[in-house]
């Protein structure tokens, strides 16, 4: 292919990764909406960034105010490692260091979450990527207990 555009500053750092949205603090995954939003895991911001289609920046969620906090907390993250798209539009987030996979609209607005930190059935320890199927079934791939788990159609 040939190179078109870029976000983020790169290796010049300037502005400093993470100060505004438009730069990352380690960026880890990326998925592209049915209307051309690309959305970003960015992953040490423990946020999510989207951009518009002509490449604008459209709005973020998550950091830095919940900036690696540990818990429960819905629509926080501790590092966003995973992002994909499920056939509603609704946007699935892995939050790799709480164990869990977070689920929101197209706008942010947080709407639930599944798993939570462990190694039995229903547990997550570091998910690391997300996959939605065209039937709404969720697949995790589960760093830290070495295997893929499926989840029923959300």
């Amino acid at each position: 292919g040939t190179f078109i555009r870029q976000w983020g500053a790169g290796a010049q750092r300037t502005p400093p990764p993470g100060s505004s949205g438009v730069s990352f603090s380690y960026p880890t995954d990326v998925a592209l909406a049915a209307d051309g939003r690309l959305y970003v895991a960015d992953g040490y911001n423990d946020r999510v960034q989207v951009f518009n289609s002509d490449g604008t920046f459209s709005h973020k969620w998550g950091g830095p105010f919940a900036a690696n906090i540990s818990g429960p907390f819905n629509g926080w993250f501790a590092t966003v490692t995973g992002i994909a798209i499920g056939p509603k539009g609704n946007i699935f987030v892995a939050d790799f260091y709480n164990g869990r996979i977070q689920k929101f609209t197209p706008g942010g607005t947080f709407l639930t979450s599944f798993g939570r930190r462990g190694n039995g059935k229903g547990e997550l320890r570091f998910p690391i990527a997300v996959s939605v199927a065209p039937d709404g079934a969720v697949f995790v791939a589960d760093y830290g207990n070495n295997r893929i788990t499926k989840w029923s159609p959300m």
